[in-house]
């Protein structure tokens, strides 16, 4: 049986955690999807509205506009130190100084509200 891509999207964390649970109701996980599992049972630490909410506010700062993929990857990861944010960033996209610390304060606020 032949696999093709029909389309891709960027994905919350926890909406994988989510599929994964459902799937695991069903039928047993194989290896990778188990192991996916466990990390975003892990990792997934936002809920579904408080993703759409950072999402949201995200799509508000210039240089993240454009960029749903990275808007995502802020979201999964949560970011709330300028080092790991620069690090997320490729190559070609320059933020503002203003730019950056405004997504730092806006991953610390809901880092807050996980603890």
């Amino acid at each position: 049986m032949e696999s093709r891509v029909l389309s891709m999207k960027p994905v919350a964390l926890h909406e994988v955690k989510e599929v994964l649970k459902e799937r695991k109701g069903e039928k047993e996980l194989n290896y990778e999807q188990e192991q996916t599992f466990k990390y975003v049972e892990k990792f997934a630490k936002l809920t579904e509205k408080q993703t759409k909410d950072l999402l949201d506010a995200l799509n508000e700062i210039g240089f993240l506009k454009e960029n749903e993929l990275l808007r995502f990857e802020i979201a999964n990861t949560i970011p709330t130190r300028l080092e790991q944010l620069q690090l997320m960033l490729p190559k070609g996209i320059i933020p503002s100084d203003e730019e950056l610390k405004q997504v730092i304060e806006l991953t610390k606020k809901f880092e807050e509200k996980l603890e």
